[in-house]
């Protein structure tokens, strides 16, 4: 994590943001591997490190995603988003050849408006772009290669849903509107990053 950090403090551009992380992925991943084939580690022990290899390298490209779009469109007030693994990643299983299952949650404060930024944007559509932005940052295929393949199938009402989904609607969907199977993927889910208050709130939820 140091390292990824120290690297992306050089960063001139967020291209170089982007390559910066592949980078540091692919190493960290063939480190693995090579601990793998030699059997130092063993599967399990392979997969947890895969899975914080992610978790990391996720984590510190939506800190720089989440800059970048603010710069253009300013923040909404009480601001607060979460990001949460499921699958693989979030049973930290994850495999050299696993994509990665997330869902975007956020929450805002109930009177706010629209972002105080030069193009500002509601409440609903700021989020959406927002994690728009942060999967084509996963996804884009730069000179460094692809960083990871995303499943955001299992976000709430699937393909059809919209990609954030506010932790009110969450919350009902799950209560009213989630398949079993839907249900039980819940049992997987782990928040990768958020403020507290909206991690407590979301992990309630689960809970529930």
């Amino acid at each position: 994590s140091e390292t990824l950090i120290a690297a992306l403090d050089g960063a001139e551009d967020f291209e170089d943001v982007l390559d910066i992380c592949r980078r540091w992925a692919n190493d960290a991943k063939l480190q693995v591997g090579v601990q793998s084939l030699r059997q130092l580690i063993d599967w399990d022990s392979a997969g947890h490190s895969l899975s914080n290899i992610a978790e990391t390298v996720i984590t510190h490209l939506s800190q720089k995603v989440a800059e970048e779009f603010a710069a253009k469109h300013g923040i909404i007030p009480g601001n607060q988003w979460a990001i949460v693994a499921l699958g693989k990643l979030g049973g930290r299983e994850m495999t050299p050849a696993s994509d990665m299952d997330l869902i975007f949650i956020y929450d805002y404060d109930l009177d706010a408006g629209t972002s105080d930024g030069r193009k500002p944007l509601v409440p609903g559509l700021y989020f959406n772009r927002l994690a728009q932005r942060l999967i084509a940052g996963i996804t884009a295929r730069t000179g460094e290669g692809r960083l990871y393949e995303l499943d955001m199938r299992l976000r709430p009402s699937g393909n059809k849903g919209p990609i954030a989904t506010r932790l009110d609607g969450f919350a009902q969907y799950q209560r009213e509107g989630a398949w079993t199977w839907e249900l039980m993927a819940l049992t997987r889910a782990r928040i990768v990053t958020t403020p507290d208050a909206l991690g407590s709130a979301i992990e309630a939820v689960i809970r529930e």
